[in-house]
């Protein structure tokens, strides 16, 4: 009888023990709960507000049926904008460029990646490269001084920061390096201009995956070929970077780790639960491998590029 007393006490106070555990866990989501309230998503709001918002609210809906908290919605017209927020700690959750994650995470120390868009073959990020014709006695870089180079403008990470910055960890200052810098659009436009002969190095991007006939995976020789004004037989790729990420869904870093994880769920799940959804955040016509987890450390690499400007 005394046994079985003892047993029957210590089961009573293991299920107390388990009450109480209960009762600390359901404190703590409580807590966290209470404090957030709101959840503050900020976005780039680029082309047509309109639409870009009604595009942002289907992610609005998606997030709050899955973290049970309201979310509201921030637009920022640029990514300094963006940054400023971030830092400032007036939104919680943003959907960064690679730059802006950069400069972001710079400037704070206060931001970590969640999670980041994959493109439909697995992708994760790109390449910034520099091309020449296939013709061309330019072989290496070394052969490349006194050259005429078509970039893209000041603030173009792959067709102008990334390749210069390359360039600049190898001893080569480009602005003295080439006889000629030319200012061309975009990257299409710095390739049309080597094609056209009247430069002798262009900068671009690309994924370098997949079949290079067709210019690769996804890119801007991609898109050039589809289009018919480009042959990858009449280029060669001269200098790639080590593989830029694309931009990420960042959180602050103070921010409870059951929120996190809730959020990060939601991303990692959102291809196969709310495809629809992912299409509303994921709008580069390379897109759709869904979201996949990512280490903060990948996007050292454009930090020390552009020395996390």
């Amino acid at each position: 009888m005394s046994t079985g007393r003892s047993i029957g006490g210590t089961a009573f106070l293991g299920v107390i023990f388990a009450a109480a555990l209960v009762g600390v866990a359901d404190s703590s989501l409580a807590d966290w709960r209470d404090e957030t309230k709101v959840l503050r998503v900020g976005y780039l709001s680029s082309g047509n507000p309109a639409q870009t918002a009604a595009r942002m609210d289907l992610f609005r809906s998606y997030l709050e049926g899955r973290i049970g908290l309201p979310v509201e919605l921030v637009p920022a017209v640029t990514y300094a904008a963006l940054i400023d927020g971030t830092v400032g700690g007036r939104i919680q959750y943003a959907i960064h460029s690679a730059t802006s994650f950069a400069v972001a995470e710079a400037a704070c120390a206060c931001i970590e990646p969640l999670a980041v868009p994959a493109a439909f073959d697995g992708s994760v990020g790109f390449h910034s490269i520099l091309l020449v014709r296939a013709d061309s006695p330019i072989r290496s870089l070394a052969d490349a001084s006194g050259a005429t180079i078509a970039v893209s403008g000041e603030d173009s990470l792959a067709g102008r920061l990334v390749p210069f910055a390359g360039l600049a960890g190898e001893g080569i200052d480009a602005e003295t390096y080439f006889s000629r810098i030319v200012d061309a659009p975009g990257p299409e436009a710095a390739i049309a201009a080597l094609l056209a002969g009247d430069a002798d190095v262009a900068a671009g991007w690309s994924s370098l995956t997949g079949d290079a006939s067709t210019g690769y995976a996804f890119g801007v020789l991609t898109r050039m070929v589809i289009d018919g004004r480009l042959s990858m037989d009449a280029v060669r790729v001269l200098w790639r970077s080590p593989i830029i990420p694309f931009g990420p869904h960042a959180v602050r870093a103070d921010m409870a780790s059951e929120l996190k994880l809730l959020l990060a769920d939601a991303l990692f799940d959102m291809a196969f639960l709310a495809p629809e959804v992912l299409e509303a955040v994921d709008r580069s016509g390379f897109g759709g491998g869904g979201f996949v987890a990512i280490d903060p450390a990948r996007y050292a690499v454009i930090a020390e590029l552009i020395g996390g400007e």
